[in-house]
Formats: C-alpha cells, sequence, structure tokens
C-alpha cells in the first residue's frame, strides 16, 4: 500500500540527482520492497504529523551499492591478486562510516556512488600510485587496448607529440572471460579547472594538434575526439590530489581542491577513448561507412555517404576549440581562421592535420608574447564557469615567482 501521488522512499541516487540543496531531481517512483510499511506507518500519524514526515530528506545515508557498483565489489578479491585495491565501498566486508549529519551520502568519502560504470579508480599496490581502470565489455572496443599500448612503447613515448593516454597494464575477467580490463592514469577534464591565460589556451591548442598530427601520422584516426575525450594529467595544479568521483574534493572526498595556476605549473594534456578508432594503411583508401562518434554535428554524417575519419577528427577538434574554447571567452580572436579552416563544410575540402599544424604554428608565431602571457581570460555574456575552486593567494596568476618562460610555450 502506498500513499497516492507521494513519494514515500527514494532509491540510492548520484552526484547528477542532487540539486544544490540536497534534493533529488528524479521523477521515478521507487519499486523498493519497504515502501508499504513505511506508507502504513505515515498513514497512522496525526495529519499534522504525517505532513513534517512526508518532508524527508531526499538523499538517505549511507546509499547502498548500485547494480554497476556491485560488479566492481564481486572482483575486488581478483583486482587485488593483479594488484589493485579499490577504495573501501567496494570491499565484501564494507561496513559505512557513521560520521555526517545523516542528512546527505556525501557526509563520507564511502558514501560517494560511482557516476561512469565502466571506470573506477584503485591504489596500485606495489607503488601506491591512484590509478583508473577501465572495465571493457564490448568486444568490438577492445581494439583500443591495443592502440594505446602501441603508443606507450620506448620509441613513441621518446617523441613529444604523442598524447595518447600513457598504458599501465591489461588483464581478462575471472568470471566474464570476454571482459578485458586496461589501467591507466587518473586524468581530469582538459579545462578543470578553467583557463584563466590566453597563452593556456595557446599551449593547449598547440599540444591538441600536435598530438592529432602524431595520431594521423601512425595510421590512426581517433573517430571520437570530442571534448569528453580530451584530458589532462594535472597532478601539477592540484598536488593534493582529487577524488574519482568528486573531482572539486581531495581524496577524503570532503575537503575542497585549490588548484594552481597553470601559468608557475605546466601540464600535459592527452587523448582517452580509442574504442571507435580506425587504423587505416596508408595504401588504403580512407573511406569508412559508420555513424560516428559523440559529436554528431559533422556534415559528411547527414549523407550517409562513406567519409574520410580523418577529416572527421579534424571537424570534431575544431568544434572542441570553437565551443569549449572560441565561443566561451573575450580575446581569442586569433582562433577564428583556425576554427573556420578546421569546420570546413565538405571533407574533401577540409585539410589534413599537417596542414591545419602548419597554419597554427604560423598563426600562433604572429602572437605578440608579452601580450598572451599577461592577458587574462574573460568569460563573454551568457557564459560562466563549469567549475569553480577556492583560490589560494600563493598561486594567483598574478605570483610571479617561479615564473615560465612563455617562449617555451610558444616555440616547443
Amino acid at each position: 500500500m502506498s500513499l497516492p501521488g507521494v513519494r514515500v522512499t527514494l532509491s540510492p541516487v548520484v552526484w547528477s540527482d542532487i540539486d544544490s540543496r540536497g534534493r533529488n531531481r528524479r521523477q521515478g517512483r521507487s519499486s523498493d520492497e519497504d515502501t508499504p510499511n513505511l506508507a502504513l506507518g505515515l498513514l497512522e500519524l496525526s495529519p499534522k504529523r504525517r505532513k513534517k514526515a512526508l518532508g524527508l530528506p531526499a538523499v538517505y545515508y549511507p546509499p547502498a551499492l548500485s547494480p554497476s557498483e556491485k560488479v566492481w565489489r564481486d572482483r575486488s578479491d581478483f583486482l587485488v591478486k593483479k594488484g589493485y585495491q579499490l577504495r573501501p565501498r567496494y570491499q565484501h566486508n564494507w561496513t559505512p562510516t557513521k560520521y555526517g549529519n545523516g542528512r546527505h551520502h556525501h557526509s563520507g568519502e564511502d558514501h560517494i556512488m560511482q557516476i561512469l560504470p565502466q571506470v573506477l579508480d584503485a591504489i596500485r599496490r606495489k607503488d601506491g600510485l591512484v590509478v583508473c581502470v577501465k572495465m571493457i565489455q564490448d568486444p568490438q572496443k577492445l581494439k583500443q587496448i591495443k592502440i594505446v599500448e602501441y603508443f606507450t612503447s620506448r620509441r613513441m613515448l621518446n617523441d613529444s607529440r604523442n598524447h595518447v593516454v600513457p598504458f599501465y597494464d591489461t588483464f581478462k575477467d575471472i568470471i566474464t572471460p570476454h571482459i578485458e580490463y586496461m589501467v591507466m592514469p587518473v586524468l581530469r577534464r582538459f579545462d578543470d579547472p578553467e583557463f584563466l591565460m590566453v597563452f593556456e589556451v595557446v599551449d593547449f591548442v598547440t599540444q591538441s594538434l600536435e598530438g592529432l598530427a602524431f595520431l594521423h601520422e601512425n595510421n590512426i584516426a581517433h573517430h571520437n575526439l570530442t571534448a569528453e575525450h580530451i584530458m589532462m594529467d594535472a597532478k601539477s595544479i592540484v598536488p593534493t590530489g582529487w577524488h574519482f568521483v568528486s573531482h572539486f574534493c581531495e581524496p577524503d572526498g570532503m575537503t575542497r581542491i585549490s588548484p594552481l595556476d597553470r601559468k608557475n605549473h605546466s601540464v600535459r594534456y592527452y587523448f582517452i577513448g580509442f574504442g571507435d578508432s580506425y587504423h587505416i594503411s596508408p595504401t588504403q583508401m580512407p573511406l569508412v561507412v559508420d555513424i560516428g562518434g559523440n559529436d554528431t554535428s559533422a556534415p559528411e554524417l547527414l549523407t550517409f555517404q562513406p567519409y574520410d575519419p580523418f577529416k572527421l577528427d579534424i571537424y570534431t577538434l575544431g568544434n572542441v576549440i570553437h565551443n569549449e574554447l572560441f565561443t566561451k571567452y573575450h580575446g581569442l580572436e586569433f582562433l577564428t581562421e583556425l576554427v573556420e579552416y578546421m569546420r570546413a563544410a565538405d571533407f574533401q575540402k577540409r585539410p589534413n592535420s599537417d596542414s591545419i599544424l602548419r597554419s597554427w604554428y604560423r598563426i600562433r608565431n604572429s602572437l605578440d608574447e608579452a601580450t598572451i602571457e599577461d592577458q587574462p581570460l574573460r568569460f563573454k555574456e551568457g557564459m560562466k564557469p563549469r567549475y569553480t575552486y577556492d583560490s589560494d593567494p600563493q598561486s594567483s596568476v598574478l605570483n610571479r615567482s617561479f615564473k615560465r618562460d612563455i617562449s617555451s610555450i610558444l616555440n616547443k
């Protein structure tokens, strides 16, 4: 029995379901078996007390493991044997911590739920390094392991243009034979924290275009090079580390991070997500028939005709630069020509990655070093930061101590 029109219990929730006041945005009702008992109890209350009881907090603590989390919990011992220790939440003997206010499940680190079911962080037992473990269940996506492993060879790592995510380990699942795992470093999205200075954008564009040209030089088309697949090794600007899910917190899941700035601390950007990639020999015609990746705005994907996946990479990376940088900040007018070049509607007339890189070098060399070094970025009207963090006065962009030489960015 349940009260009509009233949701008396809620299923465990994830971060994206909670608004700023701790209320659940989800509309679906719970099928939890405890609902009838709670409903009967509410009916026995006086009208005044029933109204108060129906004001139950939207987030119950601690949240139980979700189905995807149980998959990881069931493999925790196996992963230990492989040398990787999951967080306490995913241990068989997990007992939730009791401190907190009893209202929000993020009051304790082990109350933080997993968001992406296919990836989880772990500690590499041999050296204590925090790593990202990716579970690959689709056999069609297993090619990404070979691609990433290839670019982690000694010869490839010696090339500074190589921006493929580093590869640490791979192994097969003990329960389901077709499942394989890939171990990589823990990274952050390329714009988290936000860019502060113009020269930081210049550095990002340089690294991205050099990385794309290097991929194509080695006959690999990423085929899904969207913003979600461009990451940053942020250890230099977040030396405290960060929580794998609550990325705005330190590893304890509660203390807010205070990122340092890119001005005094260099970062490196990496490409991830090679599950849809193509390896096409130079002797082959680079044409495929596919649905593309996450960015479906490329004109060639609307024709349902064969297209060049290398040229699709040009377009999608151009969209990243356009949507995440050019339309967001003042002071990036020098990107206009590059963006138009990369987003040409006809893929057959769209330049290749080498031509794009040469054009960018020409644009970059025309910039005044002193100007872009001291020029802060300002959000355009209607734009606002995606992330906000506590500022550290000792690491302010105005602080000149240990200043990097801007020429190392412009001329590398």
